[in-house]
């Protein structure tokens, strides 16, 4: 039976996924063989068209590599992954013990433990700050930013306003795609609309979704898992609370100061973000 492998964004199901998952064991194959080995090994009725337009955005994502219209795996994209994985896997295993300031982002894998979901979260603006006040003419300019509820501006409204208000000035193009789908999260993307920040509402009614935030700065991947509780909070919160006017912001509080282990991953590799930000910006 062959080994089915998944990229590390979208669904398990996705054209995408199918097609790397088929040449990770047979290669190098053509657009036709894709076709009938997608059509006969998972049963979908896929069209040559669909899986020439999913080859072609692998090829230029620099996953795949086309050879005398054959594709293939790139093995140049594939070491580029094992070493982030690797570096990922050592770092995990050598906890962090220092000081959470943004000077501690060393080397291209940085892990940082904290004890509240509000102690990260100003952290997570501290990383924000400092990239855009080094940000300088002709840097990579994209940030996208992926969560389940973009939460943080109602506790601390005003460095919301002045961190992402900095975007106009270094003409950073930004975008928040939030999973969320409640009436609070509608009212928050016109407040970002307000201060000059796209956001989009991405209805996701699953778990990696809801507990997963995700956000690109440049070359910087942000990223953490929120704990089943705290997750299982946000979302009573969010549907309790209509408006922004009529906000419960102790239990707000009460929920970012309660006791709990967060990690922060934090990778420098300016292809993995641009891959992210185009995987984000691709979701329908």
């Amino acid at each position: 039976m062959p080994l089915e492998f998944v990229l590390p964004f979208g669904k398990k199901s996705g054209l995408k996924n199918l097609i790397f998952s088929i040449l990770a064991n047979e290669h190098p194959l053509r657009l036709i063989n894709l076709v009938t080995r997608i059509r006969r090994r998972y049963g979908k009725e896929v069209s040559f068209q669909a899986v020439r337009k999913a080859v072609l955005g692998l090829v230029e994502e620099g996953i795949l590599v086309r050879e005398e219209n054959r594709y293939s795996i790139d093995k140049a994209w594939l070491r580029g992954i094992k070493q982030s994985v690797d570096a990922l896997y050592a770092d995990l295993n050598e906890e962090k013990s220092t000081a959470k300031r943004t000077e501690s982002i060393r080397g291209e894998v940085s892990i940082f433990s904290f004890d509240s979901l509000n102690s990260m979260v100003l952290f997570w603006q501290d990383i924000i700050s400092n990239w855009f006040s080094s940000f300088k003419k002709g840097d990579y300019n994209m940030n996208c930013y992926q969560a389940a509820h973009a939460w943080e501006s109602l506790l601390h409204l005003e460095r919301e306003k002045t961190v992402m208000g900095q975007l106009r000035k270094k003409r950073i193009k930004s975008v928040i795609v939030c999973m969320g789908n409640t009436p609070l999260d509608h009212n928050i993307m016109r407040f970002y609309k307000k201060i000059g920040v796209k956001m989009v509402i991405r209805p996701s009614f699953s778990q990696f979704d809801r507990g997963h935030y995700l956000a690109t700065y440049g070359d910087l991947v942000v990223q953490t898992q929120y704990p089943g509780e705290i997750m299982r909070a946000l979302e009573r919160f969010f549907k309790k609370n209509k408006s922004l006017e009529d906000l419960d912001l102790k239990a707000l509080s009460d929920i970012a100061n309660q006791k709990c282990a967060l990690k922060l991953t934090v990778i420098k590799n300016l292809e993995m973000a641009r891959q992210l930000n185009r995987s984000i910006m691709a979701v329908p």
